[in-house]
């Protein structure tokens, strides 16, 4: 057979659209979201790092390759592409890495292509039931191939394998038939799976009077699908997909093949048309009439006045496709929560034995009453059937629609049924979850972590004690849990399966339809109900929830609009608080806690909060995190938000947040009854003005910890309209520069009285607390008098002196941290383009990201790693090559972790003679300080020239970190 190695693919010269950079939706252009800004710019910088990472595999070099390959990965983390690519560089260079790289890539993507590697690779290392052990996931999901990538042949690949293992031969599947090698009987490698190797994915959508869409054969990538048209008489034409469209954000390994079927096709066929794969599945979408879709008018019915009618008896149903155990869950807990209400489960001519079986089971014992359809219907006709059903059984019953996927808590039924009934015009009732679109919880957006059994049952005792029999006006049910009532049901009629196919946007409707005739729609957030969302949805859904999404604002016009509206207004947001409130006392600590004021931009000050917190925490005090929330529901940013709790824990606490203009009372009330000893004060950018009284109203000692000179700089970093260090001038100076430069805080201060503020504040505190002599100096100058205490964030004299630069070679210098104007972008570039413009052996490798990536990049002489996460940036130094650190902030540090991460990786440091970085490098002697203002040229020549004096000077006893708890 042939050899077993792992080649790396050729990167594609134009890489598809990389997966989390979907289209965003069109909103105007003043309306656009910072958020999306940094998006597309993220998704362009990782286009081009896959490109060049592509342009150095074609010229054979691995090590430029890998760090491309590596940038990628952190520009578009949850893209796998960029991550396999990389793991077979691993493994074609012998990286010990590789097996554990290919295997993550092959169990969260399940890739075929990763499983064979992994297989070769283990075979190549003489690991022969690890090899297995990979073939045989790989023929249980996923097709045989023709042919390898490299052209090799498959049965010779998947022989020696399972000889390797012992195996007596392998079995797989090819075209929907099982396929292999060796006798019959035990011993063999593999278990295929049809129903899992056939399956496929993709959707139909309206193109004028014709159907467009894509399919896919995820088992099977390589495989052209074959479809064939079938119309509502049987009637069957064939239909041939044409281009292929590539990978996409569900599918990044995934091969889509698009189709179109014009009018002429379509004619002397009788609609609505369902499309079937050569393997007898549905097109998501179908059936569909593109005609009745073209011709989709308004609803226009006329509103009434619903009556309260007796109370009906409460029936549900449940549809039911995909995910037996989900499905077994779901039946289970129903059970438990109402033993004695029926439940109508209609198997939606399921793929899955194991889900037939156990509804036969469950039907067998009398836990359901089960209907089976012969072929998919989609959810709204299973929703439409198993009603009739329930209907029959308990004539003009209430309906409570389930998904097949939640978890129900006790008498969670029975109080739905209850809600319907506290008004006369309640259509439906909708309880909270962690994933329900507008009713989730703890996130209004949903996303949350599904709890299980236990913890959903003390989500919903903690909503029913808190939120009781509360209602909320929303503009939809959520179909997940829906309880309709029977006289809404007869007024309205179904859902329309035939506008909506498989789901998606059919209760919407339904809600409308009521609406449009009287009907109102209720969240109850007293009722909790776990759901896992999209069970029963692949990749093809995002494609048949935009078009149905489309088709209910063509027919309900103005929906987004209201939906919108809700959102902004979030009536919920006060139910959701609540809870959240219920939660956060609950972890309420004896000993009393400590408030800490700080933003939200990350960097530096973070890592000193978060040494703080769990500082505070070894003490036993709970440590209470207050930070501005400045993203809007729409992506916006906006430079004051409301007040966000949090304790540093795992627990969320989304919901707890206060504007401080009105609800600054309330606010004082909560962090009273946590028994708040004192208030350190780290930074208030991002918060309300009214900030900064909150230890006088709980009347407790203020902490103020100095991490840059907000307390009398504007700009906060002292540098100026030329992207300079100011000089720190005066009041009136500064009032100048502002004028100019523009002010980097929210607060609209002039600069006099910020500095007669801070005075004042600093006058009454009981620490004011820097890092550096340096910040205490320079403060000392503004607010003559003060009392501080120095406190170094880190312990220099407990590292290892870094080792000599070796002589005579090309030297690559490495800079940590995300570089702006302050930290000395302007001065890298020109140190960049003079390395370039003389062609000195010098290059610049930055372990991080910067304002302007692609210009940097664009120079020749730099590369970027990328943001990388707390721990990270020893790996990546140590691993870069670079032999000298270079720290070109121009701006008075107060202390800068980015020279400790450059030392801690065995590197001297080159930086200028300004703030706490010049008086720690003099102080230990691992590296030098330049004049401040030295061009770009001189720097450059002493990068590459620059050797230790003969006698290093030793590290001498500095200061031990003092900040601990009080």
């Amino acid at each position: 057979m042939p050899a077993l190695t792992s080649k790396p693919l050729q990167t594609p010269p134009t890489p598809p659209r990389l997966p989390g950079q979907t289209p965003l939706p069109s909103v105007p252009q003043a309306a656009k979201s910072p958020l999306a800004d940094i998006r597309r710019r993220r998704n362009a910088e990782a286009v081009d790092a896959w490109r060049r990472a592509g342009l150095a595999l074609a010229a054979r070099d691995a090590a430029g390759a890998a760090f491309w390959l590596d940038r990628v990965c952190r520009l578009a983390p949850d893209d796998g592409r960029p991550r396999f690519e990389r793991a077979l560089l691993l493994a074609a260079t012998g990286d010990s890495a590789a097996p554990t790289a290919l295997a993550e890539i092959a169990e969260r993507f399940d890739h075929a292509d990763a499983w064979i590697a992994l297989a070769r690779l283990r075979y190549a290392e003489g690991a022969h039931e690890e090899a297995a052990a990979a073939l045989a996931a790989l023929l249980s999901r996923h097709e045989v191939p023709p042919v390898l990538k490299d052209g090799g042949s498959f049965e010779a690949f998947a022989r020696g394998i399972a000889f390797g293992a012992g195996r007596a031969g392998w079995r797989g599947a090819a075209g929907g038939q099982i396929v292999g090698e060796g006798p019959d009987g035990a011993g063999l490698l593999g278990a295929p799976d049809l129903v899992a190797i056939c399956r496929h994915e993709g959707v139909a959508l309206p193109a004028g009077q014709g159907i467009k869409g894509w399919v896919a054969y995820p088992a099977a990538a390589w495989r052209v699908p074959r479809l064939t048209l079938v119309d509502r008489n049987g009637a069957r034409r064939t239909v041939t997909p044409g281009r292929r469209l590539g990978p996409s954000e569900h599918m990044p390994f995934g091969e889509r093949h698009g189709f179109r079927i014009g009018p002429a096709r379509l004619a002397g066929l009788v609609p609505p048309f369902t499309i079937e794969t050569e393997y007898g599945g549905v097109l998501a979408g179908t059936p569909i009439d593109p005609a009745a879709l073209a011709a989709l008018k308004p609803d226009r019915a006329r509103r009434r006045a619903p009556v309260l009618p007796p109370r009906a008896p409460l029936c549900a149903v449940m549809p039911a496709y995909r995910d037996a155990v989900a499905t077994a869950d779901a039946i289970a807990t129903f059970r438990r929560a109402a033993p004695r209400c029926p439940l109508v489960v209609v198997d939606d001519a399921s793929p899955e034995p194991a889900l037939v079986c156990l509804l036969d089971r469950e039907a067998a014992a009398g836990r359901i009453v089960l209907r089976r359809h012969r072929r998919n219907r989609g959810f709204p006709a299973a929703a439409n059937a198993g009603i009739a059903i329930a209907r029959r059984l308990a004539a003009g019953c209430d309906i409570l629609l389930l998904n097949a996927d939640i978890l129900l808590p006790p008498s969670a039924p029975a109080r739905l049924h209850d809600a319907l009934y506290r008004a006369p015009d309640i259509a439906s009732v909708t309880p909270l979850s962690n994933e329900a679109t507008i009713m989730s919880y703890p996130a209004r957006t949903g996303g949350n972590p599904v709890p299980d059994e236990a913890a959903t049952v003390e989500f919903d005792a903690l909503c029913r004690r808190t939120n009781g029999r509360t209602l909320i006006d929303i503009p939809t049910a959520i179909g997940f849990c829906m309880a309709i009532r029977h006289d809404a049901l007869d007024a309205v009629g179904g859902f329309d399966a035939t506008l909506f196919a498989q789901g998606y946007g059919e209760e919407n409707d339904w809600c409308r339809r009521a609406a449009r005739r009287g009907w109102r729609h209720v969240g109850a957030p007293g009722i909790f109900v776990a759901h896992r969302g999209s069970v029963s949805f692949g990749p093809g859904a995002a494609g048949l929830r935009a078009r149905n999404l489309a088709l209910l604002e063509r027919r309900h016009p103005g929906y987004a609009t209201l939906v919108a509206a809700h959102e902004t207004t979030d009536p919920l947001h006060g139910a959701r608080r609540r809870l959240d409130i219920a939660r956060f006392a609950a972890g309420r600590c004896g000993r009393g806690a400590v408030a800490l004021v700080t933003h939200d931009h990350g960097g530096g000050i973070a890592r000193v909060v978060d040494a703080r917190v769990a500082a505070l925490r070894e003490a036993g005090l709970r440590p209470i995190l207050l930070s501005p929330d400045l993203v809007g529901p729409d992506g916006t940013i906006s430079k004051t938000g409301p007040t966000r709790l949090a304790d540093g824990s795992s627990a969320a606490y989304p919901n707890l947040t206060f504007d401080l203009s009105r609800e600054m009372a309330g606010l004082v009330d909560l962090l009273r009854r946590e028994d708040v000893r004192h208030v350190e004060f780290h930074h208030t950018l991002g918060h309300a003005p009214a900030i900064r009284t909150l230890a006088t109203r709980l009347g407790v000692p203020t902490d103020h910890v100095v991490h840059d000179y907000s307390p009398f700089c504007k700009r906060v970093h002292l540098v100026g309209p030329h992207r300079r260090y100011c000089g720190e001038p005066d009041a009136a100076g500064c009032a100048d520069c502002v004028a100019t430069a523009g002010s980097d805080l929210n607060d609209p201060i002039a600069p006099a009285s910020l500095r007669a503020r801070s005075a004042r504040e600093f006058a009454t505190a009981r620490q004011i607390i820097v890092p550096s002599a340096d910040t205490a100096a320079r403060l000392r100058r503004h607010f003559p008098g003060i009392a501080i205490t120095i406190s170094p964030w880190e312990d220099d004299a407990g590292l290892p002196p870094p080792a000599p630069p070796p002589r005579g070679v090309p030297r690559l210098v490495a800079l940590a941290g995300g570089i702006g104007a302050p930290k000395g972008y302007d001065l890298l570039i020109d140190c960049a383009r003079d390395a370039a413009a003389r062609d000195l052996p010098l290059s610049f490798l930055l372990a991080g990201a910067s304002e302007d990536d692609t210009a940097l990049i664009a120079t020749g002489r730099v590369r970027i790693t990328g943001t990388y996460r707390e721990g990270e940036a020893q790996a990546l130094l140590r691993g870069s090559g670079a032999v000298l650190g270079f720290l070109p902030s121009i701006w008075p540090e107060t202390w800068c972790f980015a020279l400790g991460e450059l030392w801690r990786a065995g590197l001297n440091v080159i930086g200028f003679d300004i703030g706490a970085p010049a008086d720690r490098i003099r102080a230990t002697g691992w590296g030098a300080v330049l004049p401040l203002g030295l061009p770009p040229a001189r720097i450059n020549d002493v990068l590459l020239t620059w050797q230790p004096p003969p006698r290093t000077i030793g590290a001498p006893a500095l200061p031990s970190p003092l900040f601990r708890p009080f």
